[in-house]
């Protein structure tokens, strides 16, 4: 069982690796996926083991990233709703820095297509829409009624996509995890302002 399971791990980063090779050389829509699973060694069967479609290929993982920053705001030990907000920032840095060089080949084909864009604008409202709950619970409010909540996780989302952009712009030059951070930082006083009016129209209604 292990083996198998080291042997579809291998094959699985073998597809991707080819995959964003002729993405590269030859542009997403050209390359097919009988030629991605050729330079991977494997038959085009294994592909779609792994993938549905190209697109899924390409989103890999990214949809894990954003459910890792939220587990990190989830599970922050922060008194502060920024200190989590930077918590969820740093996992979402942290994530795209340890593969560096494919990150960056995805957001160029991101650039490149307008459909690959709007996919990832998707699921980063999905995200935006799943954190703008976890933000709620954490300040006792409704998400639905008291639009603070949704501001808070879309300004902080919108600091992390300029850090990303600019480092990406950048060819992946300079720290990233930094460059975050201080866009973070930037925010903390509205955050902060957010967080104070909500505590204390709790702490009136339960006065």
């Amino acid at each position: 069982m292990d083996q198998r399971r080291m042997r579809g791990q291998r094959n699985r980063e073998a597809l991707i690796a080819a995959a964003l090779e002729l993405f590269e050389a030859n542009g997403y829509e050209s390359t097919t996926i009988e030629q991605i699973s050729a330079l991977a060694g494997v038959a085009p069967r294994t592909f779609f083991h792994h993938f549905a479609t190209k697109d899924d290929l390409l989103f890999d993982g990214y949809a894990d990233r954003l459910d890792q920053a939220t587990h990190r705001f989830r599970e922050s030990r922060s008194t502060s709703l920024w200190g989590a907000l930077a918590e969820a920032s740093a996992a979402v840095a942290e994530a795209i820095t340890a593969q560096p060089d494919i990150f960056l080949v995805r957001a160029r084909m991101y650039a490149r297509h307008p459909g690959l864009r709007a996919t990832r604008l998707r699921i980063n409202d999905d995200w935006i829409d799943q954190m703008t709950v976890e933000v709620a619970h954490r300040l006792d409010t409704d998400p639905e009624t008291d639009l603070r909540p949704r501001l808070a996780v879309s300004v902080v989302n919108g600091a992390n996509r300029a850090a990303i952009d600019t480092w990406v712009a950048h060819d992946g030059q300079g720290d990233l995890v930094e460059s975050m951070a201080q866009a973070i930082e930037l925010l903390r006083p509205s955050i902060t302002r957010i967080e104070r009016l909500l505590r204390a129209e709790r702490d009136r209604r339960v006065g």
